[in-house]
């Protein structure tokens, strides 16, 4: 009885083995997986802002893979500028130079031109009444505050009950 003991015991303890080394394999391989794909983001990340600095042109870009292969989703952050208005025709310019120098897909691009101080020195020229252009920014953004300051402002105002009935079946009978 002993030895058909020791017997289970070390079949038990092989199988348990087997599935703990199996195991390890899973998360070495994930996490593999893992480390190769953060340095093929860092590699197209570095890319494109080789890129825009070869082209005199400051920007922030992230990018992110949403499967497990060569496509990557960029996401490009810069100032407006008039250089940027055809910003279809620079995407495919990313795409070929991503895929020349890498050799992975570049499959989106998402463009963001945060207007940071240009948009608080627009209001207060356009509260004052001026047409003002803002030192160091791009003729794009100046171009755009010249009729900042004929947008109609919006006002929200509380109306009683009666008058919103009384709009409301002039519509449906209109």
């Amino acid at each position: 009885m002993p030895a058909q003991t020791n017997a289970l015991e070390f079949g038990i303890f092989c199988a348990l083995a087997i599935g703990f080394i199996a195991m390890l394999l899973y998360v070495g391989r994930w996490q593999y997986r893992a480390a190769r794909c953060r340095r093929k983001i860092a590699l197209v990340s570095q890319v494109l802002i080789e890129y825009f600095q070869k082209t005199g042109v400051e920007v922030a870009v992230g990018c992110v893979s949403l499967h497990e292969n060569n496509r990557f989703t960029a996401l490009v952050e810069s100032e407006p500028m008039k250089q940027f208005r055809l910003s279809h025709i620079i995407e495919i310019a990313l795409r070929d130079h991503v895929q020349k120098t890498c050799g992975l897909e570049l499959d989106k691009i998402f463009w963001r031109f945060p207007i940071k101080v240009a948009a608080r020195d627009a209001s207060v020229a356009a509260a004052a009444g001026e047409n003002k252009k803002i030192a160091g920014a791009d003729d794009y953004i100046n171009e755009g505050l010249v009729n900042y300051k004929d947008i109609p402002k919006f006002e929200a105002t509380e109306i009683p009950w009666e008058k919103f009935e009384e709009a409301s079946t002039q519509e449906r009978k209109g």
